[in-house]
């Protein structure tokens, strides 16, 4: 076969002999030949990609009103950009985008707005390698709910369908949203799950009239058969004793079945930090009518060390070694050995606590702490041992009282009172009393809810060797709303030591008066130094207090988040000093990273108000581990 290309011509060139070359030569240079062309056409075809790809430089989206962005974002499959510069832009798939578009419709239609409409527009640039994309939504007015039928089958006593309809999240008149209505039904079946009717069977439908733009909903319940709680079951449990796992159950053989008891029982189970996890199974008998219950439990390690470190602006460097056993000695005991250091304090404490002292959520504890403090007012060593009882109430509030026996030997300090003076070591014996009502989401990082604690403390004269005799209160409010991402904080402290007896405000001991000022309080003074002081500008302590914190968090991008504080407090030498004139004020703006630990933080505060002296010492900086409050 001729093949007529200059390609042959090389490739069939004469040599001296006038034949063509030798087939080994041929085949080399037909081989070379092929792999150039298939490399020039992976280089053409990579450069031809490089070119085709299109980067997103910033997605926008307008026109929302009660439909919350993230819920849209969470929908897509088209990434949003990172506000970070540093990381990789998403690239654009035009498919994928309009295949967003359908789902942000469906999410809209689930908050009720069916004839929403969504226009957008891609504005290309740098050469059509970059694109800005525009999302706006109209999302017109929601569908309304006309009418909602309940329907209970059967004859029953109790008024279901009243309680229904007032626990249910459609209500007629209002916006329809198919989250509700499904929420809807789930919010029934609990109502007959408590009831004793775990088999309830739920007919319903929703049907919409997009020209009315109004919605018929119903209900129909089959509640079926009664059933009532029959044997319990225990699986896993191998170096946990069984009666350590039954003393959490809330319900009983023969009790009219109840969901929430269930899941109540799996909170106290988890509660007791003896497993890792804990799964409950119902076995439904159609003989007795009787629910066989199994609680299989997964056992946790029981010992453990840990070792950490950190830094505070306050005091620097600290460490802390801790070793904890869990059912120590059985009867589901936590032993709990811990050694901390910092330029401030350093100690070791010991802590033993006895759950179910007194009945189900109440734990008996001993606590023995031998430590040293060097406070900017005062430093010395002291031995601490107390034992305190508390109980909780209601899932969210625990009271408890503690009887408390100090000894201290305060090496030095910024003025020694009479009894100080007459003695080189103080021991006090007191008792205290408090509660804490706590509805917030978080213990590290709150961001809704509200948060209560009360606390009075008392010396018990007969015990002390120190005539010391007062009454101390401490009252503090949190609450925290999240709004739109930005969480708004609040706080208020207010403190007072009323002195009894023939005891003068001078004779409280230094370590129980009050002192304010730092990270974790007002944010415009040092730690401890907003409170008397005296000539040289030392912490003398006070027996009033007062402070108060306002936060707005918000997010800047990722783990990264901005705060900006109002803080204002003061404390007072006398009981019922309290003197709105004399307060102090500060403002300032902080930075939280994140982490599995807590946040780490740093703060910016600046004193608004300060006393002549205090004018070159305004500005004060703060980085510590965790919310301020």
């Amino acid at each position: 076969m001729q093949i007529d290309s200059p390609v042959s011509s090389y490739l069939y060139g004469r040599g001296n002999s006038g034949f063509p070359c030798q087939f080994s030569r041929v085949s080399k240079c037909f081989i070379f030949f092929l792999f150039f062309l298939f490399l020039s056409f992976e280089l053409s075809a990579q450069e031809t990609d490089r070119k085709e790809t299109v980067l997103i430089s910033g997605i926008r989206i307008k026109g929302l009103k009660d439909v919350k962005i993230e819920k849209i974002k969470d929908s897509m499959i088209t990434s949003f950009p990172s506000r970070r510069p540093w990381r990789k832009k998403p690239e654009f798939n035009n498919e994928f985008f309009e295949d967003d578009i359908k789902r942000i419709e469906q999410v809209l239609r689930e908050h009720g707005y069916y004839s929403s409409t969504i226009t957008y527009t891609l504005n290309f640039w740098d050469e059509n390698r970059k694109v800005d994309i525009e999302i706006t939504v109209d999302q017109g007015d929601p569908v309304i709910v006309r009418t909602i039928n309940i329907e209970v089958l059967g004859n029953y006593p109790h008024d279901y369908a009243s309680e229904i309809a007032e626990k249910i999240l459609l209500h007629e008149g209002k916006p329809f949203s198919q989250i509700n209505y499904q929420k809807s039904k789930v919010v029934i079946e609990n109502i007959f799950s408590e009831k004793g009717y775990p088999l309830a069977h739920i007919k319903s439908e929703a049907i919409v009239n997009l020209r009315s733009e109004e919605v018929k909903v119903e209900f129909i319940i089959d509640p079926g058969q009664e059933y009532y709680f029959g044997n319990v079951i225990f699986k896993g449990n191998s170096q946990i004793a069984t009666g350590l796992i039954e003393r959490e159950i809330e319900h009983e053989k023969g009790e009219l079945f109840s969901i929430r008891k269930i899941q109540k029982t799996q909170a106290n189970i988890f509660g007791t930090g003896l497993f890792n996890s804990v799964i409950a199974d119902t076995e439904y008998g159609e003989e007795k009518f009787e629910v066989q219950t199994t609680y299989s439990v997964t056992e946790r390690k029981l010992g453990k060390i840990k070792l950490g470190f950190g830094y505070a602006t306050e005091d620097n460097l600290r460490a802390q070694l801790s070793w904890s056993q869990k059912n120590f000695l059985d009867g589901g005991r936590t032993l709990r050995v811990i050694s901390s250091y910092s330029s401030l304090t350093r100690g070791l404490n010991t802590e033993l606590a006895q759950p179910h002292i007194i009945g189900r959520n109440s734990t008996l504890t001993f606590f023995a702490d031998v430590r040293r403090d060097d406070f900017p007012g005062y430093k010395g060593e002291s031995f601490d041992f107390k034992n305190t009882i508390s109980k909780d109430f209601l899932d969210h509030l625990t009271v408890f009282s503690s009887l408390n026996i100090l000894y201290a030997n305060i090496e030095s300090q910024v003025v020694r009172t009479p009894i100080e003076s007459a003695r080189d070591n103080i021991f006090i014996t007191f008792v205290d009393l408090g509660v804490e009502y706590d509805l917030t989401d978080s213990f590290i990082n709150p961001t809704n809810g509200i948060l209560l604690f009360l606390l009075m403390e008392k010396p018990i004269q007969t015990l002390s060797s120190n005539r010391t005799d007062y009454l101390k209160f401490l009252a503090e409010l949190k609450y925290y709303k999240n709004v739109s991402g930005v969480v708004f904080g609040k706080r208020i402290t207010i403190g007072n030591i009323s002195t009894l007896g023939e005891t003068d405000s001078i004779d409280i001991p230094i370590f129980k008066r009050f002192f304010a000022g730092g990270s974790t309080s007002m944010r415009g003074y040092s730690f401890q130094l907003l409170s008397p002081l005296n000539s040289d500008r030392e912490p003398l302590g006070g027996n009033s207090m007062v402070v108060g914190n306002t936060e707005a968090r918000f997010g800047l991008f990722g783990n990264l988040k901005a705060v900006f504080f109002f803080d204002y407090g003061n404390v007072y030498p006398k009981s019922f000093g309290f003197n709105t004139s004399d307060l102090k004020y500060a403002a300032g703006a902080g930075l939280r990273y994140h982490t599995i630990i807590g946040p780490i933080r740093a703060d910016f505060g600046y004193l608004l108000n300060p006393e002549d002296e205090e004018r070159d010492d305004r500005f004060k900086i703060f980085v510590s581990i965790g919310q301020a409050f």
